[in-house]
């Protein structure tokens, strides 16, 4: 099991939706140039796998949201979509998305 693809929308850094594709079954590298939203990735993925953002007041989400130029962004999602072709989660799919929204009042 790897992951595929990541789709970030809304989420810090990431206004726009972002799609990152392909990745690699053995080894990925993330490189840019400061500033360019190589932590704020990590961290879109572990907003995704982690609990700790289950249980969040009204400014952490905030924080959570893109505060860029432009129009508001008020919701933001990211989605993990993982090759599952090794069944290594028992299902009969050989793709497996996990996704998890976000918006300045509820998640």
């Amino acid at each position: 099991m790897y992951i595929k693809q990541v789709i970030i929308q809304g989420f810090r850094s990431y206004k726009d939706q972002t799609i990152v594709e392909p990745f690699s079954p053995r080894h990925n590298v993330i490189v840019g140039r400061n500033g360019s939203g190589k932590s704020n990735f990590f961290f879109a993925i572990q907003f995704v796998l982690s609990d700790e953002f289950s249980h969040m007041r009204p400014e952490e989400r905030q924080q959570l949201l893109h505060e860029g130029t432009g129009p508001r962004v008020v919701s933001a999602f990211v989605e993990i979509i993982f090759d599952n072709s090794d069944n290594r989660i028992p299902i009969e799919r050989e793709e497996v998305s996990l996704r998890r929204a976000i918006g300045a009042k509820r998640d």
